[in-house]
């Protein structure tokens, strides 16, 4: 790692200090005492665990979650609170989720990569100190005894794996293969090369992942020889699986499969029409694929990807603690950009978020960047590094950190209710880090802290994003309905939104090993807007403030939209902020 690398990651901390001294703490939302019994229920729910994985243990599970769904939905809601009614109606979700995903869908049997799970060893990589002693202290004993036991578990897990798979798509466990890889590296390099302060856990650590070595390569073996031939199965779900997740854990009843295709459709037109306008504006041609490729063009080498990334980090933290104080508040938690963890980097092919450790006890979160290894091909990576042009990094770098991040950061802060915590609505965390796309340009982000040019650009790389999430859509559910392939879901990424083949593979690849819902930020953003309104309806226009009601969305954790809007309107009601 060069020393500008190391510079531009130990920043991170400064920055976060120095925003610590401008903003006040955040305080949990003020609810009632819970029922008694539910929340013995949520307790028992939540204490169901799979240490292993094993088809006994899904049996078990599966079990223990029909018994407390039967006593939840035996518990009468007009006895509960607000906040009591609505833990109710999310554990029922959870619960008819969980069991939907284990005698349905039996996902378990499906989803290969997801039984290489090292991620209490993957996470030691984001402690600032663990690889560079620049950063910080070595890795803390509490995390480093996690990821032992994480490793000392990783054998059972996959022969787990190689008990319960059955016929996935090719594509999946290709998709595992290519992982496989990474979890050696993990193994091999990066577990070893970790800071740890006792040489005793340090041999530990050392010692679990030299004894999973064998286990990884029988698992390997595994996909190759055995799953791989009879991995025959559709990449596409069915509409009615994708509607479960959809009506039943996000409790979307409006958004079914044809009303999000409808929304994505008219999307899909008008996007284009903007972008092609702005083509014009940027360069003489005015032909959208040339302004496209002229933009990836700009990507610098590797070595300056990190250190551009920060300084859009560093460049939205100026704005938000100055002109743009109006927009939000950015809660006590370290951020930055940073490498991406090893076992991220298939799953995030050229960048996201990663939530890290508690530092100084406040929760971190980073801006993650892929690098450009050495098993890709030339080609793969001359292909990967445009993706990482100075105008989408600069777009993705505020949905990640500002938007996966603060929502991450304040759900650990301002939280208590075990099942407001636990709950795991991707509407909420993808539709708010999308939504920050635009509000950021709308508020003066763009004109405040851009030249013209690069302004124009910027704008276009976001209407980039959204194509892209709008092909999310319209690819997921038309593979859905047998409307479109696999192959011609790839190809969509690269002529709607000039996507590089190798991430537009990735994508896809991606997005269809499970059935959850495609449309968390094109519907997601649509109901913020309208919680917005009725936000603004509520407390009047005298009192409303941008300010406050992102921090009111953000205090209710990563909870289905519409149980959001119940509780913010009966506190806005309240004056509770």
């Amino acid at each position: 790692m060069t020393t500008n690398m190391r510079r531009n990651r130990s920043r991170s901390l400064v920055l976060a200090s120095s925003v610590l001294a401008a903003v006040a703490p955040v305080a949990a939302q003020q609810v009632s005492p819970p029922d008694s019994a539910l929340a013995a229920l949520v307790g028992e729910a939540l204490d169901v665990s799979l240490p292993t994985r094993s088809a006994s243990e899904y049996a078990s599970a599966s079990t223990r979650y029909r018994q407390v769904l039967a006593q939840a939905r035996a518990l009468d809601p007009s006895g509960l609170s607000l906040d009591d009614q609505v833990d109710r109606e999310l554990l029922v979700a959870h619960l008819h989720t969980q069991i939907f995903e284990i005698d349905t869908l039996r996902l378990h049997t499906l989803h290969p990569v997801s039984y290489l799970n090292l991620g209490a060893a993957d996470r030691l990589f984001l402690w600032p100190g663990a690889v560079d002693p620049s950063e910080g202290p070595p890795v803390p004993d509490a995390q480093v005894r996690a990821a032992v036991r994480n490793l000392e578990r990783f054998p059972a897990l996959l022969q787990s794996g190689m008990e319960n798979l059955a016929e996935p798509a090719r594509t999946w466990t290709e998709n595992a293969l290519y992982q496989v890889g990474y979890a050696r590296l993990l193994l091999t390099e990066t577990v070893p090369g970790y800071r740890i302060a006792s040489s005793l856990l340090r041999d530990s650590l050392t010692s679990a992942a030299v004894a999973a070595l064998p286990a990884l390569d029988r698992f390997e073996r595994f996909l190759r020889e055995d799953l791989l031939p009879r991995s025959t199965r559709s990449p596409g779900w069915t509409p009615h699986a994708v509607n479960v997740y959809q009506l039943v854990h996000e409790q979307l009843d409006e958004y079914d499969v044809d009303a999000m295709l409808r929304v994505a459709e008219e999307e899909d037109l008008g996007i284009w029409i903007a972008m092609e306008a702005l083509a014009d504006s940027i360069h003489p041609s005015g032909d959208l694929r040339t302004v496209w490729e002229l933009m990836k063009d700009e990507a610098p080498p590797w070595e300056g990807v990190l250190p551009m990334a920060q300084r859009y980090v560093d460049m939205a933290t100026e704005w938000l603690l100055g002109k743009g104080s109006h927009v939000v508040e950015i809660p006590p938690f370290n951020y930055g950009a940073r490498i991406t963890s090893p076992m991220s980097r298939r799953t995030l092919s050229f960048g996201g978020a990663s939530r890290g450790h508690r530092i100084d006890n406040r929760p971190s979160g980073y801006y993650v960047l892929t690098p450009l290894e050495s098993h890709l091909s030339d080609e793969e990576r001359d292909s990967r590094i445009r993706s990482y042009n100075p105008y989408w990094t600069h777009v993705i770098s505020y949905h990640e950190w500002l938007g996966h991040n603060v929502e991450g950061a304040n759900t650990e802060l301002r939280v208590d209710r075990p099942m407001r915590r636990a709950f795991g609505s991707i509407y909420m965390s993808q539709a708010w880090s999308f939504y920050l796309e635009q509000l950021l340009e709308d508020e003066g982000y763009y004109d405040d802290m851009l030249e013209y040019t690069s302004r124009l650009k910027t704008r276009m790389a976001r209407l980039q994003m959204r194509m892209w999430r709008v092909q999310r859509i319209l690819t997921k559910l038309r593979m859905a309905k047998g409307e479109m392939t696999f192959d011609e879901s790839v190809q969509a990424y690269v002529d709607r939104i000039g996507m590089e083949p190798a991430n537009a593979f990735i994508e896809v690849q991606r997005d269809s090993q499970t059935p959850s819902p495609p449309g968390r930020e094109i519907i997601g953003e649509r109901i913020i807007l309208e919680m917005r309104d009725a936000y603004r309806d509520a407390v009047g226009d005298e009192a409303f403030t941008l300010r406050g009601f992102h921090q009111a969305l953000l205090g209710y954790g990563r909870i289905p939209l519409p149980q959001i809007r119940r509780l913010m309107l009966r506190d806005a009601q309240r004056g509770v902020s």
